[in-house]
């Protein structure tokens, strides 16, 4: 049944209205950053590109990229009661459980897919049109160009580096869509809920920034473009505490599934 009401769930998510948001999530959004920088930044090599393509108002939107992509929807179906005519027809438990994975997949695969094919268009397109001429960079820079953290991957090659790092902005991205999402199953009121995950990650990254320590900040542990290196175990520790958070929500929803039909 799970399974069924799976595809029912991705069938249904599949709009025209979403696929314009999933389209300009994945390409417009680095590909507008791109034109903006690529004339007025210095890049030593196609992987700086990647750097400011996912650099900017990305990572600043994060967490309302990854609601808009199907928590949107989700809150219009709430909104109207519609778990209500759906319960005499499906349990509870099963259709909010295939909610919550079809947000999770979603989400993940969208920001997947923005975060390695603007890794694909610097690495392996871009050097192609040439739109960026690397000989003309000054002398003044490093020919290593830009190190920053998870630069600690390109060891094992630029396509793993590329790899790695997708998945990793990804994953982060299915913990906030999912914290989102149990907060809808939990408070009444769905601007709140949505709104959390926003307010965490910003006055998280200010908090971050005046104790001086930003590179526990979320944006930079997402997108480690604004500061220097740092060991990888850095990015862990705001995670695990996501995590965490996340273990309280889902156990404090499976208490409380009542409040599922608000």
């Amino acid at each position: 049944m799970l399974v069924a009401q799976l595809l029912t769930e991705l069938k249904r998510a599949i709009t025209f209205r979403n696929l314009f948001v999933w389209i300009t999530i994945i390409a417009l959004l680095p590909l507008v950053t791109f034109g903006i920088k690529m004339h007025g930044y210095v890049f030593l090599k196609p992987l700086d590109v990647f750097f400011a393509m996912l650099d900017g108002f990305i990572p600043l939107l994060f967490p309302i990229l990854v609601i808009v992509i199907y928590l949107i929807s989700f809150s219009q179906e709430q909104k109207n009661h519609f778990i209500l005519f759906t319960r005499p027809r499906i349990p509870l438990n099963i259709y909010i459980l295939s909610k919550g994975l079809i947000n999770g997949f979603l989400t993940g695969a969208v920001i997947f897919f923005m975060a390695f094919l603007s890794f694909l268009f610097a690495l392996y397109i871009e050097p192609h049109l040439k739109l960026i001429d690397y000989s003309t960079m000054s002398t003044m820079y490093r020919g290593e160009g830009r190190v920053v953290t998870f630069s600690q991957v390109l060891s094992l090659g630029s396509f793993t580096y590329g790899v790695c790092y997708s998945l990793w902005v990804s994953i982060n991205a299915i913990v906030y869509a999912t914290l989102a999402f149990l907060l809808m199953l939990l408070i009444k009121s769905t601007f709140l809920a949505l709104s959390a995950p926003f307010l965490f990650y910003h006055v998280f990254n200010f908090v971050t920034g005046v104790f001086g320590v930003p590179q526990f900040s979320p944006i930079s542990t997402l997108f480690p473009f604004n500061i220097e290196q740092q060991p990888l175990w850095t990015v862990l520790l705001p995670f695990i505490f996501l995590l965490f958070v996340l273990c309280v929500l889902f156990f404090t929803a499976i208490r409380h599934q009542e409040d599922w039909m608000i």
